[in-house]
């Protein structure tokens, strides 16, 4: 079978490997380069996602990972902190996730123990420690499913923006932007945020994925904590009878902090409107220097700006669309990208090649 993929980041390169190992000629279609977006320029953490539906993704996307060059995971997470200075928020908060995640083991920190533990933090902070958070570079895990595509047959095409072909109710290749077409069996789309826009205005409605823009900071500590840090506020809740992760409605920068590779990435923000990374960064840094002081004064490596798929529902949008045959999707993610991407993937590629079903919960048709 000859199979299309649109878009280069965790997804597209994850399922160009597993669709070229089940002996399909595979190519894959980047309008820029690979991990241009927030697969490359995410916070670099793979974690839990907070939701019962995705935490199996989450499971066997580490097992993926665990076998490929280029993404060394320790045997254990490093853990994360959810911080904060109120303790009766963080007290609920890890109720909350020892009823509906007790697979995360969370535990309540007093400031004491949390200064004992992270001395980099600021002495006022208490925290929920969950037992979850592999930090790697942002760009590793992409460079490496793409690197196993390639070494499989996969054709990785840059700088070539198409969409999918359709007609007669089928998918039957892509179209560049200058209207040539090229034929193929089947695409898959996993171009992120970007998925709604390549697709006709009936199809796109009901692909209910928006851009929530995000910010982050890359900086030098001489003494960075080990732990990912994440301010309570961007950790999960409750909603609608599960522990799912919500995003902030605010509007202010959010605390949070991964370190991988000397490096250490400094967040976050969720805005609707694509934002100036040099007109938000001093207010990352004044939130970010409140829970570690030494933010304050720390070498600033680079400033970095993408845009993630939201969906409606938090859940990604995985497998066909009515009225679209021989066009699979996988998209909508949000942060959860690099933490699922690889078993949603497989997920897209089997559904693809052999019609496997995808749980309800996650199928692209969903929301018809």
């Amino acid at each position: 079978m000859d199979v299309a993929i649109i878009g280069g980041g965790i997804i597209g390169c994850a399922a160009a490997a597993f669709a070229a190992e089940r002996g399909a000629r595979v190519t894959v279609f980047e309008a820029a380069t690979l991990g241009a977006g927030a697969s490359g320029r995410n916070l670099g953490s793979i974690q839990h996602p907070y939701d019962a539906l995705l935490a199996p993704l989450y499971d066997a996307s580490l097992a993926l990972y665990r076998e490929l060059p280029g993404v060394a995971l320790p045997a254990e997470p490093a853990g994360v902190l959810l911080i904060a200075t109120d303790i009766d928020a963080l007290r609920r908060h890890a109720k909350a996730l020892r009823e509906l995640a007790p697979e995360l083991r969370p535990e309540l920190l007093d400031t004491a123990t949390v200064t004992s533990l992270e001395p980099a933090l600021a002495p006022d902070v208490a925290a929920v420690r969950v037992a979850t958070g592999y930090p790697v570079p942002p760009h590793a895990a992409v460079s490496a499913c793409a690197a196993r595509a390639t070494a499989l047959g996969a054709a990785i095409r840059l700088g070539e923006p198409v969409s999918p072909w359709l007609g007669d109710g089928r998918c039957r290749g892509v179209r560049r932007l200058d209207g040539v077409t090229e034929p193929f069996d089947a695409v898959l789309l996993a171009a992120g945020p970007w998925t709604p826009s390549l697709l006709p205005d009936e199809l796109a409605s009901r692909v209910r994925i928006r851009r929530t823009w995000g910010v982050t900071i890359q900086v030098e500590l001489p003494a960075p904590p080990h732990h990912v840090l994440e301010e309570e506020e961007i950790g999960g809740e409750e909603i609608g009878g599960a522990f799912r992760w919500s995003i902030p409605t605010s509007g202010h920068a959010v605390f949070s902090l991964a370190t991988a590779g000397g490096r250490s990435a400094l967040g976050s923000t969720f805005l609707v409107d694509e934002p100036d990374p040099a007109t938000l960064a001093p207010a990352i840094v004044e939130r970010g220097a409140r829970f570690v002081p030494a933010i304050a004064d720390a070498r600033v490596l680079e400033l970095r700006r993408c845009a993630r798929p939201q969906s409606a529902d938090g859940r990604p949008f995985i497998g066909p669309l009515r009225g679209a045959d021989g066009l699979i999707l996988c998209a909508g993610h949000g942060p959860w990208g690099i933490s699922t991407g690889p078993a949603s993937a497989r997920l897209a590629v089997d559904a693809l090649l052999d019609g496997a079903t995808v749980p309800d919960g996650l199928r692209a048709d969903r929301f018809d």
